[in-house]
């Protein structure tokens, strides 16, 4: 029988963004990153060829959701059987980008992960080339969120950051060959830390450094390139406060790959330079 590899491969394809002005941070989007909008209720579908977001009112830099695209149909079950054996969950979900058979679970902190195929018809455009590839959240239950994402969903680690200690500070998880769609940092309370748009080479992140330079945007950290990961970035914040990314490069792994350990120290997080530390 073949080994039932449960989200993999899966890709984030969209999440829903929380603001208590949905209206200007819908409008920042759609300058900063190029996006089409359209009214959803109180909020704003933002849509682009392979980057999607969701603005809901709400309190600022929450996530509501974030929603991974699955492979098919078989895929899906899956993944559901999978969390239901774990003893999770699983509950019916609807977002506009996916079809009516989409599934949730929550996780620990209580963010909530939706799992779907993609609907036709929804994707806009991009001018500038940067998916939406990973999100990253911090928590104060490290190890326990760990072992949901991976014994339960099937996310596969890719780096642990450890202290001196050997406690882990962060890992890095992925659903597909790319080195990590989803991000955990040890902090003092469990938020919303950043996402990130993958671009393809350094002359796209030279291209977005014009870019953002045009619309008055200021680069608050990078250029840099990550150690865990070996992708290069810049890391822009919207009216909000919402640390956002655009990378490039980001280093690619097989599914059997085993898991690798970084040290808890600025070079891991930035081989060119100083970092942003979470604890």
């Amino acid at each position: 029988m073949a080994e039932n590899k449960k989200i993999w491969p899966a890709r984030l394809h969209h999440f829903a963004l929380t603001s208590e002005q949905p209206g200007e941070l819908a409008d920042w989007y759609v300058r900063a990153m190029g996006y089409d909008k359209k009214s959803l209720g109180d909020g704003y579908i933002l849509s682009g060829a392979e980057r999607n977001l969701l603005i809901l009112p709400g309190k600022k830099s929450q996530v509501a959701f974030s929603s991974y695209a699955v492979a098919d149909q078989r895929q899906l079950v899956e993944v559901s059987k999978a969390m239901e054996v774990s003893g999770y969950e699983v509950q019916k979900f609807k977002t506009p980008f996916f079809s009516d058979d989409t599934v949730s679970v929550t996780d620990f902190d209580g963010n909530v992960f939706a799992f779907g195929m993609l609907c036709d018809g929804m994707s806009g455009k991009d001018e500038l080339p940067g998916r939406l590839q990973h999100i990253v959240f911090t928590t104060t239950q490290l190890t326990k969120q760990v072992s949901f994402f991976t014994d339960a969903i099937g996310f596969r680690k890719s780096d642990t950051v450890l202290d001196t200690e050997r406690d882990p500070t962060a890992c890095f998880m992925r659903s597909d060959p790319e080195h990590h769609s989803l991000g955990l940092f040890r902090a003092p309370e469990a938020r919303l830390d950043h996402f990130c748009f993958e671009s393809n080479c350094w002359n796209d992140i030279r291209d977005w450094g014009d870019h953002f330079s045009d619309q008055r945007i200021p680069i608050v950290w990078g250029a840099g390139r990550h150690g865990a990961g070996n992708n290069l970035f810049i890391f822009v914040e919207d009216p909000d406060g919402n640390k956002v990314e655009i990378s490039a490069e980001i280093e690619t792994m097989t599914w059997d790959q085993a898991p690798r350990e970084w040290p808890h120290e600025e070079r891991t997080l930035n081989l060119w330079g100083t970092a942003w530390l979470r604890s």
